[in-house]
């Protein structure tokens, strides 16, 4: 058991014949007193110092692991935040390139649709003219067949047949072109 400065202070020893010199154990026993109390003061100081220490030690040590925990979720966040911005590109890439190919098919329809339109044109031209060539000519052979059947109409009337010049009906019911 340690000794307190209490137990110092009230000890008493017998007396005895033969033994040391009070006034000197006394003057000892002061000395003692005195410096064991400064000591013991001292320890209980330090005591008190190391429990203080030690609970600013668990105080610092709770806040390192906080620091520590607060760094690793800043650390999770941020690549959190970084896949999703990644991954958020990359979806508004997708959506750009698909919008770009979306927009380049609907070009490529648009002209095919033009293409198609101007071909179905050309072949109502080719048709048109086609069909216009073919009209004039049945109109030349006409005009021929009738510049043929003429002069022999003007010459089947001389004869008198009673056909007046410059007109009437030819033999194939139409009018002659004087009418």
């Amino acid at each position: 058991m340690v000794l307190t400065p209490l137990d110092i202070n009230k000890k008493e020893f017998r007396r005895s014949l033969r033994g040391y010199s009070c006034e000197e154990v006394d003057e000892f026993l002061a000395q003692l007193l005195k410096d064991y109390t400064q000591v013991f003061r001292e320890n209980q100081e330090l005591r008190e110092r190391v429990l203080h220490l030690e609970e600013e030690l668990g105080r610092f040590g709770r806040l390192e692991n906080t620091l520590k925990e607060t760094l690793v979720m800043a650390q999770k966040a941020a690549e959190e935040a970084r896949e999703n911005a990644r991954q958020e590109a990359e979806t508004l890439l997708k959506q750009a390139e698909a919008q770009a190919q979306s927009m380049i098919a609907q070009a490529q329809n648009k002209v095919a649709e033009i293409e198609r339109y101007q071909a179905a044109l050309e072949a109502r031209v080719r048709s048109f003219k086609s069909r216009w060539r073919s009209f004039l000519l049945a109109q030349l052979e006409l005009l021929e067949a009738e510049d043929q059947a003429a002069p022999a109409e003007e010459v089947a009337a001389e004869p008198g047949e009673g056909a007046v010049a410059g007109g009437g009906e030819r033999g194939d019911g139409e009018a002659s072109p004087g009418e």
